[in-house]
């Protein structure tokens, strides 16, 4: 599906800007996770799972538009959005799994989402780069 030069590519010289910039998104949406789930969770009291699929929902719907002007400077396509729309449900369904998986094992749910972001979001570049938002 990638070719080795593809790889190679995406983590050149020459897109440091996509990968700091991704960064910089990614942390800023990651404060929003971490705060609104702290929120959820410990002020008002919401099940983690809830307050999981809840937060990280919201995140993802803001994430595109985002993602589609600032990250890959690109004009919104009905393409462009189902192709968005299945990858999430792909990540989303993952995520979900993840962030469980740790509560099994008695993680704390701030500890399983962290491990979460760390395992999701290098291949969420990767899906994004190559799949979502390029252009035919």
């Amino acid at each position: 599906m990638f070719k080795k030069n593809s790889f190679k590519k995406l983590f050149s010289i020459l897109n440091k800007r996509l990968i700091s910039r991704y960064a910089l998104i990614s942390i800023l949406s990651y404060i929003y996770v971490f705060t609104a789930l702290y929120l959820s969770v410990d002020f008002f009291e919401v099940n983690k799972t809830l307050a999981f699929i809840i937060v990280y929902g919201i995140a993802y719907i803001v994430l595109y538009g985002v993602q589609l002007k600032f990250l890959y400077s690109k004009s919104h396509d009905n393409i462009k959005l189902i192709k968005y729309f299945f990858s999430i449900l792909f990540f989303y369904v993952c995520a979900n799994i993840l962030y469980n998986f740790g509560l099994f094992f008695k993680l704390n749910y701030i500890f399983s989402t962290a491990l979460t972001i760390m395992v999701l979001m290098p291949l969420r570049l990767i899906i994004y780069t190559f799949f979502v938002y390029k252009d035919k």
